[in-house]
């Protein structure tokens, strides 16, 4: 795996062609453009494209059309199923029309055709880097949202939390939502609804009692869960399962609230863990 160069770099690229002169271009062009990308790995094979992805953990992927042991659209289906955050470029010699079709389907962010202009591609990067600001910035915004949200839950404290039965419905609850956390409709509107309290009362008695709102508690039970299953030694399970079995019906919805939890994407999450063996 390649470490890198540029000190400014906030992306990781992975270059996935067979041809070598290719790489060396794409990856001059990248280094040349000044641009916050860093080339952190490279492969000529499907086989190795995988490997490098486990390690590298790229934000962007450049993907040849034409590999010799698997179509790169078929390579980018599995990409996604690794890591749905993954941005894919394809890159290609051929202009046909069937490919560039099913390319849109599987929402690349562009198709580009070889040999690749400079400019192209100058033009290609400052788009990513504004897409992945953008994604940045949003994951921001929600991780402030989520504290503001923490803030109001105290502000709609109701007493002071010393009702001999909140304790008891607070227990109630949390055992509720350890045997039904895998339920992707896991609401507070439903769980207060089926123990007959007021929805703000109910997750401010839990702020109150054990630290954490109702939306924080179960959060961080999924995130435990997603721990468990990422971290297991004998597991290679897709993050769409795992995102499934802990209650997200969105995978990516599943990385971003891991990301804003650890810091980490579920991906580099495993491989640190595997890593460390």
């Amino acid at each position: 795996m390649n470490e890198p160069e540029n000190k400014l770099a906030l992306w990781r690229v992975l270059l996935i062609d067979d041809e070598e002169v290719i790489r060396r271009g794409l990856k001059g062009y990248i280094e040349a453009s000044k641009l916050p990308f860093a080339v952190v790995g490279e492969a000529e094979t499907a086989a190795e494209a995988v490997r490098q992805i486990e390690e590298c953990c790229p934000d962007v992927v450049f993907v040849d059309i034409n590999m010799p042991d698997m179509n790169g659209l078929d390579m980018i289906r599995s990409i996604q199923l690794h890591d749905s955050t993954c941005i894919s470029v394809v890159i290609s010699g051929y202009d046909h029309f069937e490919y560039v079709r099913q390319a849109l389907q599987l929402k690349v962010f562009d198709y580009l055709l070889k040999p690749v202009p400079k400019s192209d591609l100058y033009a290609l990067l400052k788009k990513l880097d504004a897409e992945l600001q953008a994604d940045l910035k949003k994951n921001r915004d929600d991780l402030m949202q989520l504290k503001q949200e923490q803030c109001q839950d105290l502000l709609m404290a109701d007493g002071d939390g010393n009702d001999p039965q909140s304790s008891g419905y607070v227990l109630e609850v949390q055992a509720y939502i350890e045997a039904h956390y895998t339920d992707k409709e896991l609401s507070l509107q439903q769980v207060a609804q089926l123990f007959h309290l007021n929805k703000s009362y109910l997750s401010t008695r839990m702020k109150q009692e054990i630290g954490c709102s109702f939306n924080e508690y179960v959060t961080e039970l999924r995130m435990k869960k997603a721990k468990e299953l990422l971290s297991s030694p004998f597991a290679s399970m897709r993050m769409s399962d795992v995102a499934r079995k802990i209650g997200y019906s969105s995978q990516y919805y599943f990385s971003r609230v891991f990301k804003l939890n650890t810091g980490k994407s579920p991906l580099e999450y495993r491989q640190q863990f595997r890593r460390g063996q």
